[in-house]
């Protein structure tokens, strides 16, 4: 594997590149480096590289399907070519493509979030995401106050309240634990995602469901912004979604000898306590964004075909499927 490609792998794994958008966009640039660096002379050559970098991309985030959907995506008829010249020359033209869609994308989900918010309005955000910076610069004009979570233990909230300060909004970082104390006076908690699941329920940074259940007790709605590219066609066939566990060291690097650590990197929030998804198809109630997903993949009549046509590198181990 080439530096440039193991390097952009060992980033994405470290959490040096997050939010779901940036995570797709640093995949076909990895994608792309394999394809462009390969000296191999035969397909089979070729194609293990290739899978081997998607192999290695997936492993490096496992709760994201979006990643999973980009290297799916990518590699569907990558390999049927008499030459590896072709087999590249379709890989990129595939990227270009890939690429234009998700601006375009961000571009409609911006546009759609941002006419959410009248004057005046106070925003409470958890973790950082691409997609909800976006929206929240393109609707300033009519946001008062944004509360940023700092977000522990990588702290990504920070992240956040500077992207958004630099673009002149008015930010207020909290610690995590005082989301409660500032929910009473929020008008919204946005949020990411990092996976929509079959029946609607949303998997994002831990920490999301405990807000999102204090945010019903005020009745203050939360809205999720991500691409329908979040959306897990495999947790409809059954497969769970893995929530990863991280390591002991980002939360107590330190720790006493008898003391055990759990550091999980998300958690589930249920359907029923979010207001809506906002997506580059519109503004959609969790259930409706699923089941309009399946119904566009047509996952019900086309499950076989959709399993086998996956590339194997793109897909999670069944270990633990129900």
């Amino acid at each position: 594997m080439n530096p440039k490609t193991a390097g952009i792998i060992r980033d994405i794994r470290a959490v040096r590149i997050q939010g779901a958008s940036q995570v797709r966009h640093a995949a076909v640039n990895a994608l792309l480096s394999t394809s462009r660096q390969s000296k191999a002379k035969t397909m089979t050559a070729f194609r293990e590289e290739i899978e081997k970098t998607a192999f290695e991309l997936v492993k490096s985030r496992p709760t994201e399907p979006g990643l999973r959907t980009v290297v799916r995506v990518l590699l569907d008829g990558a390999f049927g070519f008499s030459n590896v010249s072709e087999a590249k020359e379709q890989l990129v033209k595939k990227c270009r493509e890939y690429e234009k869609k998700r601006e375009e994308n961000l571009k409609a989900i911006r546009e759609i979030g941002a006419r959410l918010f009248p004057k005046n309005s106070t925003v409470l955000t958890h973790c950082h995401s691409h997609t909800v910076e976006a929206i929240l610069i393109k609707a300033k004009k009519n946001i008062d106050t944004v509360y940023c979570t700092e977000t522990r233990p990588l702290f990504q909230g920070r992240i956040t309240a500077t992207n958004l300060s630099k673009a002149g909004l008015n930010v207020v970082q909290i610690v995590d634990s005082g989301s409660f104390s500032v929910l009473k006076e929020s008008d919204f908690f946005l949020t990411g995602a990092d996976a929509v699941l079959a029946n609607g329920n949303v998997v994002n940074k831990v920490g999301t469901a405990l807000i999102s259940l204090a945010a019903k007790r005020f009745g203050t709605p939360h809205y999720v912004a991500t691409s329908t590219y979040s959306f897990d066609p495999l947790n409809f066939f059954g497969w769970p979604e893995p929530i990863e566990e991280r390591s002991t060291s980002e939360v107590w690097p330190k720790k006493p000898a008898r003391v055990k650590i759990k550091n999980p990197a998300f958690d589930v929030t249920e359907a029923e306590l979010i207001a809506g998804i906002i997506c580059e198809k519109g503004l959609l109630a969790p259930s409706g964004f699923a089941e309009k997903m399946i119904a566009e993949m047509d996952l019900i009549n086309h499950k076989k075909e959709f399993l086998e046509g996956m590339n194997q590198a793109a897909l999670p181990k069944k270990a633990g499927k129900k």
